[in-house]
């Protein structure tokens, strides 16, 4: 179950103003916004204590407690808030932190709990003891720690020590923690991808890559002995693409890396070889390659216009004029 915990020790209504309150729902729905645009996969719900109509955030002048679910109706007044009061209404889940956890997960997260910091992680164990289970079931289900932006809550990642084990989980407060909670998780599934989870996971390892419909089963039969040297070459290609989009360049600057097209000669006697299942399920042409080694390669379609790259085929070298 992947989700975002509300991190109830973050929340401090005692001493938060309206104008606080209203500043800190604003920055924790921006940063569940940017997550939410920056992961893979389906919509995670936000996991809170209490509905936002009775989860308290801060008080007015005249000393009234103010909820989540008002400042959030507040914020559609605003053109510059609109958007996320509808998101976080869109995300259509209120439920206290355990529900839908079964038996097994909610042992699991009752018996976790942190006995000591992590070398390089000492300044934030004492928060995430803090977070209490709240954490720890981020811990147990892979889910992602969101918190309001006070300064204490100021990190990404949390490592602590659990017994004769580690723990880690991802935490959010602001929208500047995203990109390196993103970034674990692609290096995560880089390392862990294999034929059998390929299709499962390849969204997160290469998250800008485009796939034909033909690419899973090719890489069932790739050869064991290069489909790490495969994934690997996918990274590159995946982090080609992320820079050229970063840099806003009409064309691609391939560095290092060899993109090769065929020969006239070639595709006029073997184009037919190249034409694979797209994504849109229609019939394409991927002429474009890199090797992988001497007797494999990947196809692709390189489009300038949407600064994308489409693979179509993983395989042994196809056909040539001369080979």
């Amino acid at each position: 179950m992947s989700e975002y915990v509300f991190n109830t020790a973050s929340n401090d209504p005692a001493e938060a103003t309206l104008h606080t309150g209203n500043a800190l729902v604003a920055t924790l729905l921006r940063t569940l916004a940017e997550l939410d645009s920056q992961l893979p996969g389906p919509v995670r719900p936000i996991k809170l204590p209490h509905n936002p109509w009775d989860l308290i955030i801060a008080h007015d002048a005249k000393g009234i407690p103010i909820s989540l679910g008002e400042i959030v109706s507040t914020f559609y007044e605003s053109g510059s808030t609109r958007d996320l009061a509808a998101f976080f209404d869109a995300l259509l889940c209120y439920a206290p932190a355990v529900e839908q956890l079964d038996e097994s997960a909610i042992d699991a997260v009752l018996r976790l709990s942190p006995t000591g910091p992590v070398p390089g992680y000492e300044n934030i164990y004492q928060a995430v003891c803090d977070a209490g289970y709240d954490a720890m079931q981020c811990v147990v289900t892979g889910g992602t720690l969101v918190s309001l932006a006070h300064n204490r809550w100021n990190f990404d990642h949390a490592v602590v020590e659990c017994g004769t084990g580690r723990a880690e989980l991802d935490h959010a407060s602001r929208p500047g923690h995203v990109e390196a909670i993103v970034l674990r998780k692609q290096d995560a599934a880089r390392v862990a991808v294999t034929r059998q989870n390929f299709e499962a996971i390849r969204e997160t390892a290469f998250p800008t890559l485009m796939w034909g419909r033909d690419v899973t089963d090719q890489i069932m039969t790739f050869p064991a002995e290069y489909l790490g040297l495969a994934f690997a070459r996918l990274a590159s290609l995946d982090d080609l693409v992320q820079r050229w989009r970063a840099s806003g360049a009409a064309q691609v600057d391939p560095g290092s890396m060899v993109l090769r097209n065929e020969s006239d000669l070639t595709m006029d006697n073997y184009g037919d070889q190249r034409r694979f299942r797209a994504a849109s399920g229609e019939i394409r042409t991927y002429e474009k390659h890199i090797w992988i080694d001497r007797g494999n390669r990947i196809h692709f379609i390189l489009d300038q216009t949407l600064r994308a790259i489409e693979i179509g085929y993983i395989g042994p070298h196809l056909r040539t004029w001369n080979h």
